[in-house]
């Protein structure tokens, strides 16, 4: 029973989970103390009061089976993480962070002054939010103005069943010269990546199918998302999206890391912060 009460609290919060960027909800964490207290207080022995009554015979001990035990200890785990998850990504970033140039997937002028890096997973939720409500404006007045220089690098969380699939199907689209449109595609879906989706929107978006299968099967693809994901962590990225908005010297990006869903203003002061010192 325990299990089944933390899963369903956990469902129904899950539509207000703030994005990444955000404060850890407090309902959350005020209901989590409530049903950790209330589990304390109601396995806790009733207090010995002054009454002429005789005292009532003791209630018989409740008890769980190891299973269930370790059931509950699961979800409480789980709901540790997904704290952890959101505290972290409201810090603000503090530091330079500094990481190679790899711009495989790049869109916009290569000698544009600012350089935006997004780690992103076609399955997650917020990604999809940046996409439809940021996206658009960054892209009209940055990217296709010159100003900014656009590069997507993977990092497929691990509970997302599809996000892995999905990135190893937009990087062999890109080998055919489909990233962008692929991308596109991914993050455009409104219903939810299922599985084959990314092959029948690779279709759609003219690929040739039996080069962009044999590419599927490329362990080499796999092994360059595995290279995304340890650069992430590496700077302090763990979930989604992820950016670094910086300046490129020498091969090297330097700059700062924006974390989450965040609304077109917070990218423009960092980026406009950097167009004036260039």
């Amino acid at each position: 029973m325990g299990g089944r009460m933390f899963r369903i609290l956990d469902q129904g919060w899950a539509p207000s989970r703030s994005a990444m960027d955000l404060p850890v909800n407090p309902i959350r964490s005020f209901l989590i103390l409530v049903i950790c207290c209330g589990a304390a207080v109601s396995s806790a022995a009733p207090t010995a009061t002054k009454t002429s009554r005789p005292a009532p015979p003791p209630a018989a001990a409740t008890t769980i089976t190891s299973a269930q035990a370790e059931d509950i200890l699961a979800e409480l785990r789980n709901i540790k993480s997904m704290l952890e998850e959101d505290r972290k990504s409201a810090e603000p970033a503090a530091g330079t962070i500094r990481m190679a140039d790899v711009a495989l997937n790049a869109l916009g002028s290569p000698n544009a002054p600012v350089t935006i890096v997004e780690f992103t997973d076609y399955q997650c939720p917020y990604c999809h939010r940046f996409h439809e409500q940021t996206w658009p404006e960054l892209k009209k007045t940055y990217i296709d103005t010159g100003k900014v220089r656009f590069v997507v690098r993977d990092l497929p969380l691990d509970f997302h069943d599809q996000a892995l699939p999905s990135a190893i199907a937009a990087r062999c689209a890109g080998e055919q010269d489909h990233y962008w449109p692929m991308y596109e595609a991914l993050l455009g879906q409104t219903e939810g990546l299922t599985k084959n989706m990314a092959r029948k929107l690779a279709i759609a978006i003219g690929v040739d199918l039996p080069t962009f299968d044999a590419c599927l099967q490329n362990p080499g693809v796999r092994h360059a998302i595995e290279t995304d994901v340890a650069e992430a962590q590496r700077i302090g990225v763990t979930g989604t999206p992820g950016f670094v908005i910086a300046q490129s010297h020498a091969g090297q990006l330097e700059g700062t890391l924006l974390l989450g869903a965040q609304p077109t203003a917070a990218f423009t002061s960092r980026i406009e912060a950097l167009l004036g010192k260039h």
